[in-house]
């Protein structure tokens, strides 16, 4: 990351510690564009997941995330992000920063403030986490619909639980396998 790409990016950060989100997602953004300027594509990638983070279906953001190189964002699943957006345009916005995870009996869910589970967590080996949609209704009114996750966002949902804040050390220093399985 460049001197001027890491002071916007971390000026996002400090924004969105305070709750000033729309501040936070005009980093963000800049960063982005600041790296994509002297195309360091993985650190603009990586501003602009931070954006979305804010707000999962910021379509502004997807947009300007599709408009990197396509080697950048191949296999990534950036595509199918925009078009379950437009599939259902009726989603409330919602941010990821705040997503717990709650573990019972019965399994293991992501649930984001306001909206609910989103994602169930499954282990099903030593070093493999994998997420799925939540079988689990989401909150009472809630457009969200389990199966319905893009892929994009369920990655973005899974690292910033697994790896609540940049100066977190990663979890007891494991490697993980991320696959994330959205179920149609």
């Amino acid at each position: 990351m460049s001197f001027d790409v890491r002071v916007l990016f971390l000026d996002g950060e400090r924004a969105a510690r305070r709750g000033e989100i729309a501040a936070a997602r005009g980093c963000f953004l800049d960063a982005a564009q600041a790296a994509a300027e002297v195309q360091l594509w993985r650190s603009a990638l990586r501003c602009y997941r931070h954006a979305l983070e804010l707000d999962l279906l910021d379509r502004g953001v997807v947009d300007r995330a599709l408009q990197l190189p396509p080697r950048v964002l191949a296999g990534r699943g950036w595509d199918r992000y925009r078009a379950a957006l437009d599939a259902h345009a009726g989603w409330r916005p919602f941010s990821c920063r705040a997503a717990q995870i709650v573990s019972g009996d019965l399994g293991a869910v992501i649930e984001c403030p306001g909206v609910g589970p989103v994602l169930e967590l499954i282990m099903s080996a030593h070093d493999l986490c994998s997420s799925a949609a939540a079988a689990a209704p989401c909150s009472a009114g809630s457009p969200h619909r389990p199966g319905s996750t893009p892929g994009s966002s369920s990655s973005i949902a899974t690292r910033r639980i697994r790896w609540p804040s940049r100066r977190s050390p990663a979890l007891a220093d494991r490697q993980w396998n991320e696959t994330v399985a959205v179920t149609r």
